[in-house]
């Protein structure tokens, strides 16, 4: 039984302690090659506030997983203005220098998700002109089929 290498999925419920019920699972194929799925779960005590935490495990071990998620959110930061960029069509010998001119005030406390001002009818006018001749077809018919 091999691991399919999926990345586990992870749940946590929360309760009014700081209990914490943690569940996650991962998928593997069988010896028959049938796709099967495991999950398991356990409760923890993560703490009710940063205090408490850094009470129950030190603050060095709360900062070290603090800076861990802070890289690890920065570096999603950093992939997907790239992604971003490149779907733009931008020139990819200039897109490094401008993803990091664009993220050199990035901070983790403040969410970088871009916000329409757009009518939403605008919005999928724009996109919608960024796809295929074959792809605006089957839109189109969908759509047709949809109002008939």
């Amino acid at each position: 039984m091999e691991p399919d290498n999926q990345v586990a999925e992870e749940e946590v419920t929360e309760t009014e302690s700081a209990e914490t019920y943690i569940k996650a699972g991962t998928g593997y194929v069988d010896e028959d090659g049938a796709k099967q799925r495991l999950t398991a779960g356990f409760t923890f005590n993560p703490g009710q506030d940063l205090t408490e935490a850094c009470e129950l495990y030190g603050e060095e071990v709360v900062y070290q997983r603090y800076l861990r998620g802070v890289i690890k959110d920065g570096g999603n930061a950093i992939r997907s203005d790239l992604v971003k960029r490149l779907e733009a069509a931008e020139d990819p010998s200039t897109i490094e220098a401008a993803t990091s001119a664009g993220l050199k005030t990035w901070r983790p406390d403040v969410s970088r998700r871009p916000t329409s001002k757009k009518d939403p009818a605008e919005n999928i006018l724009a996109n919608f002109a960024n796809l295929s001749p074959e792809k605006q077809q089957e839109i189109i018919a969908e759509l047709m089929e949809k109002a008939g």
